[in-house]
């Protein structure tokens, strides 16, 4: 076909970039403006069909973390205090006093005990088991320098806490926590003061900023609240908190749970219920059911 039909038969919007080709025939005509059109808008996300408050999900996948971590730390370190006086780790009498929880990369819970300096920065004397059978030696290495941080975390929200509780007569424990991105954190847990009763509420957090100062998270100790607590049957703790239960609710319903009672947590928007199934998330034995509760 001669170039110059051939130009011809181009389009006008290819035609600019054929000049080249064309340039001994006859000029093309500019090509007609093209009106500028919107991109269509993008469909707008489907309702939740659960009918729970926005964002509910993830802000309560990462209280029941914080709570399955303080759950375990419990349970964890009155066994190592028994191992202790019971000898695993030497002589009573003689061995390091300070005690670690942890649980492996793929779930194995570790305990043991070790000493620490007075400015929390060099572990020593560190000895742990397995406490998943018979408690043999655990040999792999730990991360000493996050155990110190950890430890002195602890110790520091405790000094901060201890006058305004103790002057309460409120007992608690001060947990470390390590949070899905890593973050260290240390969690304030009430405890009760009499035997058959149960604490909701009253739970506090705090990290460190990036100066190192005490940083807080949360702070509920003004909704701390103890009730005499029934020896069988179904469990419903009432959270103060909007709708995400606190941390120390979620503790209580995970350790009772353990124990084989029904547990449900309420919040003014959600209720929450632990039945039994595998959470393949956490390799849990229990998950999460949640309703919303209707409005009036």
């Amino acid at each position: 076909m001669p170039l110059r039909r051939a130009c011809r038969l181009i389009s006008p919007v290819l035609s600019l970039l054929v000049v080249g080709a064309c340039a001994g025939g006859t000029p093309a005509a500019s090509p007609e403006a093209v009106p500028v059109r919107a991109a269509p808008a993008e469909p707008a996300p489907a309702p939740d069909a659960s009918g729970l408050p926005s964002g509910f999900a993830e802000q309560f996948a990462a209280a029941d973390l914080r709570a399955r971590a303080v759950s375990f730390w419990l349970q964890c370190t009155a066994t190592v205090a028994r191992l202790r006086a019971e000898g695993t780790y030497g002589p009573a009498a003689r061995a390091p006093r300070a005690i670690v929880c942890e649980r492996t990369a793929d779930g194995v819970p570790v305990g043991g005990v070790y000493d620490i300096d007075s400015a929390y920065t060099t572990v020593r004397r560190l000895q742990l088991v397995r406490l998943d059978g018979a408690r043999p030696r655990f040999t792999e290495p730990l991360d000493t320098a996050r155990l110190a941080r950890a430890a002195k975390l602890a110790r520091d929200v405790a000094v901060l806490v201890r006058p305004t509780w103790n002057k309460r007569g409120r007992p608690f424990s001060v947990v470390p926590v390590t949070v899905a991105d890593g973050a260290l954190e240390a969690w304030v847990i009430p405890r009760a003061t009499k035997a058959r009763s149960i604490v909701t509420g009253g739970d506090a957090g705090y990290t460190r900023d990036a100066a190192g100062a005490l940083q807080l998270l949360a702070d509920r100790t003004a909704t701390w609240t103890q009730l005499n607590l029934s020896p069988t049957g179904p469990l419903r703790l009432y959270s103060s908190v909007r709708d995400v239960a606190a941390v120390s609710d979620l503790v209580s319903a995970r350790f009772h749970a353990e124990l084989g009672r029904a547990v449900t947590v309420s919040t003014p928007l959600v209720v929450s219920t632990l039945v039994p199934g595998l959470d393949p998330a956490t390799g849990s034995r229990f998950v999460w059911q949640h309703s919303r509760v209707p409005v009036r």
